[in-house]
């Protein structure tokens, strides 16, 4: 009995030396590919963005005199040949007033007119008879540029301009309502 169970136990090493041997990684071909699964649900499409809009906000508080030239180095040529450029102003944070305004405007008892230029922009300042007015600091709070550029659709026509106008008219939005201007183009205010 005693042999059997020696023979038994050598039989039982000498398969499970020969199993761990003939089972490895190695051996045999990879099977075919699998089939492709199916394309996941489409999710929801987000909000249009506003690459193209630059939102420049800057202290006026300083601004006095009857003249003011503030330098906005991302107004470049092509900005001034194609894009459009929207200047508010305020002097208190919850009325901004479109820039040119004329002197009845309810916010300013002076009017303002505006030129943009490559690198920046001067604003005059006039009174009621046309001439020109001196504005001390603080009468203004705030300046806000928005620059938008022209897509590039947009550039290779003539009037590329107008098509950036025609495009905020025909969504309803009134480019001298400051807060219309910006929920348009998601800017904060």
């Amino acid at each position: 009995m005693k042999h059997l169970l020696l023979k038994s136990k050598f039989i039982l090493l000498a398969i499970i030396v020969a199993f761990n041997f003939s089972c490895s990684t190695e051996d045999g071909a990879d099977g075919p590919a699998g089939a492709d699964g199916i394309d996941g649900i489409n999710g929801a499409d987000g909000m249009d963005g506003n690459a193209n809009v630059q939102s420049i906000t800057l202290d006026a508080s300083t601004f006095s005199g009857n003249y003011t030239s503030v330098a906005i180095p991302e107004i470049t040529q092509d900005i001034l040949d194609n894009g459009v450029i929207l200047t508010y102003l305020n002097n208190n944070p919850n009325n901004w007033v479109p820039v040119p305004c004329p002197f009845d405007t309810i916010a300013f008892d002076f009017s303002v007119h505006v030129i943009h230029y490559l690198g920046g922009i001067d604003f005059d300042y006039g009174d009621a008879s046309g001439s020109s007015y001196t504005i001390a600091a603080g009468d203004l709070n705030s300046l806000r540029v928005i620059i938008i550029e022209s897509s590039s659709s947009a550039r290779f026509t003539t009037n590329s301009k107008q098509q950036t106008y025609d495009q905020l008219s025909q969504a309803g939005i009134d480019i001298t309502n400051y807060y219309q201007v910006c929920d348009y183009y998601g800017i904060a205010y």
